[in-house]
């Protein structure tokens, strides 16, 4: 085994777990979001603030391994998947960093406090910008696939 093949493959669980945390976790959460129980829905967005930390620590992983199989390979910075992918990556992570946290407490403390539709009005745009990340990661995971503009084939 190489250090390129050990780097994909924790490259590979790390973006499982990222994306796919992502998208079900904006499953789950429409669904919360429908049930009309107030309480249930604050339990429900208290318990996800866990997820947000593993998915952080699983985007990072990717980061990392990502940035160590470019050093490992004759893949280039400068390629156009690899630095569009940086930057989208960038984007994700200034979206998550500044907003799900702080977004999700504010919808807790609205249920918490029985301002349902406070709290209906601000999930409507935490699932609408949850929604957009993930298509974003879906792009990012596009990218790693298809590497538009590689100056190497494989």
């Amino acid at each position: 085994m190489t250090l390129y093949e050990l780097l994909l493959f924790f490259h590979i669980l790390g973006v499982a777990v990222w994306v796919g945390g992502s998208i079900m976790l904006g499953f789950i959460s429409s669904r919360i979001e429908r049930s009309g129980d107030a309480a249930f829905r604050a339990k429900f967005a208290q318990s996800a603030g866990v997820v947000g930390p593993v998915i952080g620590v699983s985007a990072l992983l990717v980061l990392g391994t990502g940035i160590g199989m470019v050093l490992e390979s004759a893949v280039e910075l400068s390629d156009l998947w690899v630095w569009l992918g940086l930057a989208l990556f960038g984007l994700s992570a200034i979206v998550g960093g500044l907003y799900f946290a702080p977004a999700s407490n504010k919808i807790v403390a609205a249920l918490e406090s029985g301002q349902v539709e406070e709290a209906d009005r601000r999930a409507k745009t935490f699932n609408m910008v949850s929604m957009l990340d993930t298509l974003l990661l879906l792009v990012i995971v596009g990218l790693m696939v298809f590497k538009p503009g590689a100056t190497i084939s494989g």
